[in-house]
């Protein structure tokens, strides 16, 4: 019966420009950001039903309070950036992956990108087609955790320094023997004796592993819970769920879980909120969609804020991180950003498979003395490493700062 006699509310970005939109009651969908967020918005069809924000917020879309000649759903105005989430996915629309962007102070979303994906637009007349592409309907960057790979170690820093092991010193040989099990560094590189702060920056595997078997499980189980690793966690947009499980806690899970392989499963967004906590002096905020939801008549109904989700270490813990990702974006080669030359500091990950491929990962924030701003971006089923994603996230830096 709404459907029929009232025109479906809008769903709006945070200036105001339509990502969806109806023109008259059960008439046509239409889509303004076509590929670049219909992982997102999802789609509206009389033939298909609904899926994504147009699926959860269906009822507030369908009907509102409005005046008898004009019915109307109600509007959705979101934190995303329509300018910037076309951006995001201009970057990654040619290979599997995503792009996460958050208010490093707030957690607001403004970008959450996804490939591949389709055109809600024309979705009944091209349903054939896209629902034989693998995944297309389930977004990379909040609904698939995968394995993180060595962007986890920002995990197991979090143990390292709360064991106050900062300074604890391993020899390099570029592999490690645990449970009978040869466990090597990326390539294999051998890097000598490294502390915590050389470890990080050269993700030594071995050194990792080596602290991770010292400190033993608890330690790391610690630090995934203040993460809420493993923890179903619900946003005003949809649940996030990860995977964390050490098993029977033998040495050789714990050491690999340290380096993120192991039983690991996480998404871009989580790794954005971890991101985040850190830049933010160890406050995890709650990242959040809805800015607010204006009726029929134009009355806003309700309005999204800021919340404080955990605390999840010491502001001096969060600021030796940083400073860790900080070197670490330098060796990356990460450019300085806009005119006042912004650092960018960062983490790569390159997770194995398992089936001759990786998982490419890239956690970022800027400025990195004072930060704004989270890029997180990944790549899936790639030959690429971690570092081949620094021009994704260079490019939605120039924008934000531009």
């Amino acid at each position: 019966m709404y459907e029929k006699e009232y025109v479906r509310g809008s769903i709006l970005d945070r200036k105001g420009q339509p990502l969806a939109w109806s023109e008259e009651a059960g008439g046509k969908r239409f889509y303004g950001c076509t590929h670049a967020a219909s992982s997102l918005t999802g789609y509206y069809s009389r033939i298909y039903g609904t899926s994504g924000l147009e699926a959860r917020f269906n009822s507030l879309l369908s009907h509102s309070s409005s005046p008898e000649k004009k019915k109307r759903g109600a509007d959705l105005t979101l934190t995303l950036d329509r300018d910037l989430q076309n951006l995001a996915y201009e970057q990654i629309k040619d290979y599997t992956g995503s792009v996460v962007v958050l208010d490093a102070k707030n957690g607001q979303i403004l970008a959450l990108a996804s490939s591949p994906s389709y055109d809600a637009g024309k979705l009944e007349e091209n349903w054939q087609e896209t629902d034989q592409m693998e995944g297309v309907f389930i977004s990379n960057a909040f609904q698939n955790p995968v394995v993180p790979g060595s962007v986890f170690k920002l995990v197991t820093s979090r143990a390292v320094l709360k064991q106050h092991l900062e300074n604890k010193t391993v020899r390099d040989r570029g592999w490690l023997k645990v449970n009978g099990q040869t466990i090597h560094n990326y390539n294999g590189t051998e890097y000598g004796t490294l502390d915590w702060e050389e470890g990080f920056i050269k993700s030594s595997n071995v050194y990792f592993m080596s602290l991770a078997l010292e400190m033993g499980a608890q330690a790391l189980d610690d630090a995934a819970g203040d993460f809420l690793l493993g923890e179903d966690i619900a946003l005003d947009f949809t649940t996030l769920h990860s995977t964390w499980d050490l098993g029977n806690r033998e040495d050789n899970i714990v050491a690999a879980t340290s380096f993120g392989q192991g039983n690991t499963l996480v998404t871009p967004l989580q790794m954005a909120m971890i991101t985040q906590s850190i830049a933010n002096g160890g406050k995890m905020m709650k990242p959040w969609m809805v800015r607010f939801v204006t009726d029929g008549r134009g009355r806003v109904k309700e309005v999204g804020k800021e919340e404080l989700l955990k605390k999840t270490m010491e502001a001096k813990t969060a600021q030796k991180i940083c400073q860790a990702m900080t070197e670490a974006g330098e060796a990356y080669d990460l450019k300085e950003i806009g005119e006042e030359e912004y650092r960018i500091a960062a983490k790569t990950g390159t997770a194995q498979r398992g089936d001759g491929t990786n998982n490419a990962w890239l956690v970022t924030f800027a400025p990195a003395d004072s930060p704004r701003y989270v890029v997180v971006v990944n790549r899936l089923k790639t030959k690429k490493i971690g570092k081949s994603l620094t021009p994704v996230a260079e490019k939605i830096y120039e924008e934000l700062f531009r």
